[in-house]
């Protein structure tokens, strides 16, 4: 039987994991340097430091973005030109200023501020756009028909001449007919299947099905991701 005091520090242990592992960390400020610190289960915590910063002057807005007089900082990642004063912080990992977006550190160069929106939104994915262009994290889409554009889950969008999945044009996709993440692995078009973004060649169209385990089926056998593994059994059983 374990004895309560090491019960008790099993749980303070537990619960200083579970904080961690939902935090971004935090910030500390020590000896004029400033850490962005992060609990980590193989390591311990983590203590990065924050490079040209001004330990006297810095303040922590979140625990994932701060700023001194002149920098400001996303976890331990100077933006450099990023403006303390009309710095504004919006979603994780999204900041803003008077001049340009930064997602997770990186600054998103976005043509026109003032009409930037965010289109979507998930845990690791956001698409936006503004009057000009589309935006699927940091990757710019130079070319979108910007009043069709749409999008349609958290790795696809769509316009009238193309399918982008995850930013990038999928090639031969037809945008008016295209269904993304079928079971959450496989997509399709009038003409085409995917798993994710690669295209299955050797597919009957007709009888592809994906079962409950996200496997891919036809009348031929099944499908181990984008490759074919051929089940006699089931296809003599479809003849």
């Amino acid at each position: 039987m374990i004895k309560a005091p090491v019960r008790i520090l099993c749980l303070i242990v537990l619960l200083q994991w579970l904080t961690s592992c939902n935090s971004d960390g935090k910030y500390v400020v020590a000896n004029d340097k400033v850490y962005h610190s992060y609990w980590t289960f193989s390591f311990g915590y983590v203590y990065n430091t924050l490079p040209e910063v001004d330990a006297s002057t810095f303040e922590s807005v979140k625990n994932w973005v701060g700023h001194d007089a002149r920098h400001v900082y996303f976890k331990e990642v100077m933006l450099p030109g990023a403006d303390v004063g009309s710095l504004k912080v919006h979603r994780y990992p999204l900041l803003s200023d008077n001049r340009d977006y930064y997602y997770m550190g990186r600054p998103l160069h976005v043509r026109d501020v003032e009409s930037f929106q965010v289109l979507k939104w998930s845990d690791n994915d956001m698409w936006a756009r503004d009057s000009r262009y589309a935006y699927y994290d940091t990757i710019l889409i130079t070319s979108p028909d910007i009043e069709s554009f749409k999008v349609k889950n958290y790795c696809a969008a769509v316009d009238s001449r193309y399918v982008y999945y995850y930013g990038k044009i999928l090639p031969l996709a037809d945008p008016a007919t295209f269904e993304p993440d079928w079971k959450d692995l496989y997509s399709r078009d009038k003409a085409h299947i995917w798993y994710v973004s690669y295209l299955l060649e050797d597919v009957d169209y007709d009888s592809f099905t994906v079962d409950k385990d996200g496997r891919g089926h036809d009348r031929w056998g099944y499908f181990d991701g984008q490759y074919r593994v051929t089940d006699d059994s089931e296809a003599a059983a479809n003849e």
